[in-house]
């Protein structure tokens, strides 16, 4: 029998990481949380300091005997779950369910962000104990949510007939898809027109380009009807067009940093398709490593993270490979840096290949189609975020209809194109394509179009084709996507890294949301489950207080506050409130 013993999450891990240390040593894998608070009671001591009764989870029975087994012989129990608060805990429940007397004093708590030889081994060689802040946080929100969910769902059951169950976070993620569906049906759209003409040059070249309508006397161009649009083309005709300006600048845009957990499910989701579900699945394959021959080898570093920090070794590493394969103006004189939210975990690195020399050609033909593809984004978004600024040159014309004697309205078009003098990390395909889709704005495509733009000088004429004018309506708000819920979910503070493809999930699959091709509609039992919340519970459900209560999460893994007192102060209120909700039964909400 080996004298140490180690337990992971998944046989996958299990499996990479033996190889990596040896006959020394025997990994195990815990198929996950090996106790939770039972299934058919509530679990929770209310009266005394919230206090969970955990009991072993029947599914693991086989597993946690044959684990403690192996504890019994073991000299020394690696417990080495993933790094986050989830993992911690797993730890915990581990070490409470094996330890005895006899090995009490055996356990060590390791934690890596990648899995590679020399990021285990070092971890190996740097044990260290439970982290029991971080072990109170993930226990507060379990039973936090259990607190929630075994007293309000019953309020459903009797109030909704077919309703499934409410849950602290993923009410609130319904509720606003709920209101976002609400914006859409109560929208009333608004016409507004767009004017332009066609021109040319009066010499060479003349190709014909286009310019729209900016300003009218000096302000925007805002043109509400058809009549407004007809009286102004009535007033541009006879007037001459005449250069008035030429506008130069030159832009250095910066690669956005490398993924999080938030931005790499929207951006499987918008570039590849992928569910925010699937994209986590593919991405622990990748993080639990692959064996090409050479051993066994984690590809990504942890996938779930909202840290866009990188480790100095990954950024030195990667600029060698950019000097390399790109040439040396594309590796900028000092690394990129990027900051974080605040209430980032700063331990953790952004999502990053663990080789940035591991190029997704290197893996074709390796890899499932599936997992090469959400490689080589995570791969290209890590080397883009260290190379150079894109540096580009913007020129817009600003072009003024002359007005004739006896006319005072004034117009200016414009017209602007640009030009990429150094690409920069856009050399690298696709990123810039990506950029622009997060960065779109709702009404983008009403800004002023790119045109090809000819060489122009100012007070230099250009000759009128025809006049352009072209009728639209203002657009409602876009039905929430799965990628765009998640951005919604973290701008609003709603959840954790862990916890956004699960909540998205879980309205899914309660029917409480539809998703046809990608956009999320609500149900009829949708509605009325979000309308008895929250016009029953309103603080419960509320998105500013949900965001709140992840704050002091927070707080209690930095140790600021403890756990016990974190939920003494949220139950408190949290029983008026149920008090006031509970009523005689009846089906309520309107659909």
């Amino acid at each position: 029998m080996s004298k140490n013993l180690v337990i992971v999450e998944s046989p996958a891990k299990a499996k990479t990481i033996n190889k990596i240390l040896g006959k020394d040593f025997v990994v195990k894998a815990s198929m996950g949380h090996v106790r939770d608070l039972p299934e058919r009671e509530l679990g929770v001591d209310l009266e005394h300091r919230f206090k969970p009764k955990y009991v072993p989870i029947k599914t693991r029975e086989k597993v946690l005997k044959e684990l403690k087994g192996l504890a019994r012989q073991a000299e020394r129990i690696y417990l080495a779950p993933d790094p986050d608060r989830e993992g911690e805990a797993i730890a915990w429940h581990l070490m409470a369910a094996l330890k005895d007397k006899q090995n009490a004093d055996r356990f060590c708590r390791v934690t890596y962000n990648e899995i590679t030889a020399p990021a285990i081994r070092k971890a190996f060689a740097e044990p260290r104990q439970i982290d029991q802040p971080k072990v109170d946080s993930q226990q507060a929100r379990r039973v936090l949510d259990r607190i929630v969910g075994y007293k309000v769902s019953p309020l459903l059951w009797r109030r909704i007939r077919g309703a499934s169950s409410a849950g602290r976070v993923q009410s609130v993620a319904l509720r606003l898809v709920c209101e976002r569906e609400r914006e859409i049906t109560n929208f009333k759209a608004q016409e507004y027109w767009i004017l332009g003409a066609r021109v040319r040059k009066l010499v060479d070249p003349t190709d014909p380009f286009t310019i729209t309508l900016a300003r009218i006397d000096g302000q925007k161009a805002d043109i509400k009807s058809g009549e407004q649009a007809h009286a102004i083309r009535a007033d541009l005709e006879g007037r001459a067009l005449r250069v008035s300006a030429i506008i130069r600048r030159e832009i250095n845009r910066r690669a956005p940093p490398a993924f999080i957990t938030s931005t790499l499910q929207q951006a499987a989701s918008s570039r590849l398709g992928y569910a925010p579900k699937r994209t986590m699945q593919l991405a622990q394959k990748l993080y639990e490593g692959k064996d090409f021959g050479d051993g066994p080898v984690g590809l990504i570093t942890y996938m779930r993270t909202d840290s866009v920090a990188l480790s100095p070794v990954a950024i030195e590493a990667v600029r060698s490979f950019i000097g390399g394969a790109f040439g040396a103006e594309y590796v900028p004189e000092q690394p990129n840096f990027y900051r974080s939210k605040a209430d980032a975990q700063g331990a953790h690195e952004a999502i990053r290949p663990t080789d940035a020399f591991r190029t997704p050609d290197q893996l074709a033909g390796r890899l499932e189609p599936d997992e090469l593809k959400l490689y080589q984004l995570i791969w290209e978004r890590f080397v883009a975020c260290q190379m150079a600024s894109a540096r580009i040159a913007q020129r817009t014309a600003e072009i003024e209809a002359v007005p004739p004697a006896g006319r005072t309205s004034t117009y200016l078009f414009r017209a602007s194109t640009s030009d990429v003098l150094f690409p920069g990390y856009m050399r690298l395909s696709g990123v810039e394509e990506e950029r622009r889709a997060e960065q779109k704005k709702p009404d983008e495509e009403d800004e002023e179009p790119e045109v090809k733009l000819p060489p122009l000088q100012e007070g230099e004429s250009v000759e009128k084709l025809d006049w352009t004018e072209e009728r639209k309506e203002t657009q409602p708000p876009p039905r929430f996507t799965e990628a765009s819920l998640v951005k919604a979910l973290e701008e609003n503070g709603v959840g954790r890294p862990s916890t956004y493809a699960s909540t998205i999930s879980t309205v899914i699959d309660r029917h409480y949301v539809d998703k046809d091709k990608r956009a999320l509609k609500p149900t009829a039992m949708g509605f009325r489950v979000n309308d008895f919340l929250v016009h029953h519970l309103p603080q419960l459900f509320d998105v500013k207080f949900t965001a709140r209560m992840e704050e002091e999460l927070d707080e209690v893994e930095e140790g600021k506050i403890t756990w016990v007192a974190m939920l003494e102060g949220f139950y408190a209120s949290f029983q008026d409130w149920v008090e006031k909700a509970k009523g005689p039964p009846a089906d309520v909400g309107t659909t």
